[in-house]
């Protein structure tokens, strides 16, 4: 018998214990579970308003902020206000 065809008849061997053996040690199965109805309409829009953040989580949102530093410079100025400055330097998701 060659080696060829001693691989070739070990697979097949392999294949099929895998294949059969399995089958005689399978626990009885379990009933099956009823699934949950998907949800209507109604019931999504509410959901969508419970899980809707605030309108106060979001006030970051309406501060009218400046793209331009010398801009926000002479406005702080007039304000009598500090400055906050925020840089990034490459991508900012870059190191995620």
């Amino acid at each position: 018998m060659s080696r060829t065809n001693f691989v070739f008849g070990a697979r097949r061997l392999l294949c099929v214990a895998v294949l059969v053996i399995p089958a005689r040690h399978l626990p009885a199965q379990a009933p099956a579970v009823e699934k949950k109805p998907l949800p209507n309409p109604a019931e999504l829009a509410d959901l969508a308003t419970t899980i809707r953040p605030p309108a106060a989580a979001n006030k970051w949102q309406q501060v009218p902020w400046l793209g331009d530093v010398n801009e926000g410079r002479k406005l702080a100025r007039e304000e009598r206000r500090p400055l906050f400055l925020w840089t990034v330097f490459g991508e900012p998701l870059d190191e995620c």
